[in-house]
């Protein structure tokens, strides 16, 4: 019982303190309440003869074409750029790998209306609003998928093999078609499938660089059907479409990638020798350097410069710039930080709660706190709204219902990075607290505290990042008069004249910062207290 061997898991099923083995209930029942009654009530109340009239209505089906046709493109071009970044980055050991491997992450953490506001500002009239854009706009943020799936296993592939078919005769796109593609095609199929239904289901991307009529999403529908026809009906048929979308999405890339391809090989990174070697590192990594950042800082450039030239006028200006539809700035600021602080509190306590009860083996828990991945923003807010929203449960005027919906939405993130990081904890320590005297609650402490904790904060801070850039749920919850930072952003866009432009360059320059500086704390309390 006390062998170091012991799975985690185990030990703390078997020894967990009773008031921590107890703590399992609170979590399930704010999940019951919160995330399971809200979308019971959205059932209840949309499920009517009008909803399958609008299931079967061709309009829908038309989107959920369209919109397939915009994933699939999306899918291809960030398997094209994201492939051959992928091999010179885990393939090639080089000074400054680990830079552009996180450079290249970013687009994937940087809330959507602002990637779009960068290609908005990057391509202006080169590149009108509509499929192109936005097919473009997913594969900047999708790269980082593409490069860490596929990276990852092409680390495991022995180049030895490419050697000896070059050796051969082999040229090198017959190598990479019959050797490299083969070994590589289960982190591809899953590549595609998480991309295709991230762009199926886009909803800031399409808003702001969408043509509104070949770029629709069932997210979009979605948001307007709730938030400005109140079709309840055609809202829950869209959220039924998307749903069987992607679960069928998910059971053919797993039926697809079954089988374990037949190249199965070990290898090491290999050092960079020779000419060829040289330039084809250099420029992988300029071209990846140069498609990461050029968006970025067309944002900044965007928010220092005017029709007469450079200015800092639209910083200065930002606490004067008030306009009765779109509102301040700044409060927007204030709101968003405000917001993201109490979802980080929550999300952290509720994360952790659930956390424990997963590692205490109590699956109902696990299953609730995976409900989230499958529901959309916009359906669970509007869910919590129609929940929470009359009696005594009216939540509308306390400013909780964006906080608990963003804290819901993190939750399956949170448990991700708590699990894991608990169960590299060495069992010892607790049964050698216990042996010097500590009660079971306090042994416990003395050998989880430190990880724990430092998942809790990692984890708070980026269910904060997650509530500074989510768009989707804060436009259907946030009041005309409040709006957050992002919602504000698009509002901003969707007005003519450079002062709208240029504001909401200079919000989306603050919230990049903020975000970046979140993930980067993040990464700091992981590999200091989590990890270590």
């Amino acid at each position: 019982m006390g062998n170091g061997d012991e799975p985690l898991s185990g030990t703390l099923a078997s020894h967990l303190p009773r008031s921590l083995k107890r703590l399992w209930v609170i979590p399930a029942v704010l999940l019951l309440v919160f995330l399971v009654y809200p979308l019971i009530r959205l059932t209840a109340t949309a499920w009517t003869a009008d909803t399958v009239n609008a299931l079967l209505a061709s309009t829908l089906w038309q989107v959920v074409l369209l919109a397939s046709v915009q994933a699939m493109l999306s899918v291809g071009l960030s398997l094209l750029i994201g492939i051959p970044i992928a091999r010179v980055l885990f393939t090639y050991q080089f000074l400054g790998r680990g830079f552009i491997l996180a450079l290249v992450t970013i687009p994937f953490v940087l809330p959507t209306v602002v990637v779009a506001l960068g290609f908005r500002s990057l391509f202006g009239d080169l590149i009108p609003n509509g499929l192109l854009l936005v097919v473009i706009a997913h594969a900047y943020i999708n790269i980082a998928v593409v490069v860490r799936l596929v990276g990852a296993q092409w680390s495991t592939l022995d180049r030895r093999m490419e050697v000896t078919a070059a050796t051969l005769g082999a040229g090198p796109m017959r190598i990479f078609s019959t050797i490299t593609l083969p070994a590589l095609r289960n982190s591809i199929v899953l590549a595609s499938a998480v991309v295709f239904i991230f762009s199926f289901s886009s909803l800031g991307i399409v808003v702001v660089l969408g043509d509104g009529s070949g770029t629709r999403t069932l997210e979009q529908v979605l948001l307007r059907s709730t938030s400005v026809l109140l079709d309840f009906p055609t809202a829950l048929a869209a959220a039924i479409l998307q749903l069987i979308v992607v679960g069928l999405v998910f059971v053919i890339s797993a039926r697809v990638s079954r089988h374990e391809p037949r190249t199965k090989i070990i290898l090491e990174r290999a050092r960079v020798r020779g000419p060829q070697a040289a330039f084809v590192v250099t420029a992988t990594c300029l071209v990846a350097v140069t498609l990461v950042l050029a968006p970025i800082a067309s944002i900044f450039w965007a928010s220092i410069s005017s029709s007469g030239g450079l200015t800092t006028g639209w910083w200065s200006g930002l606490s004067d710039f008030d306009n009765a539809r779109i509102g301040s700035p700044l409060e927007a600021l204030g709101r968003s930080v405000g917001l993201a602080l109490f979802t980080s509190v929550i999300a952290a306590i509720l994360g952790g709660a659930i956390a424990i009860a997963v590692m205490s083996r109590k699956a109902i828990v696990a299953t609730l706190a995976l409900i989230p991945l499958g529901v959309s923003a916009v359906t669970l807010g509007l869910g919590i709204l129609l929940a929470f929203s009359r009696g005594s449960l009216d939540l509308r005027g306390t400013g909780a219902l964006i906080p608990i919906t963003h804290a819901l939405i993190a939750v399956p993130i949170v448990v991700a990075m708590a699990t894991p990081s608990l169960r590299t904890v060495d069992p010892r320590r607790y049964f050698v607290a216990l042996s010097l005297g500590a009660g079971p609650l306090r042994a416990w402490w003395t050998a989880f505290g430190t990880v724990f904790s430092g998942v809790m904060l990692a984890a708070g801070g980026l269910a904060a990042a997650v509530s500074l850039g989510e768009f989707g749920a804060a436009t259907l919850l946030s009041r005309t008069d409040s709006p957050t930072v992002p919602v504000q952003i698009a509002r901003l866009l969707s007005k003519p004249g450079e002062s709208a432009f240029a504001t909401a360059a200079v919000l989306s320059v603050i919230l990049v910062v903020m975000t970046m500086s979140l993930l980067l704390v993040v990464d700091r309390i992981a590999s200091r207290r989590v990890f270590t």
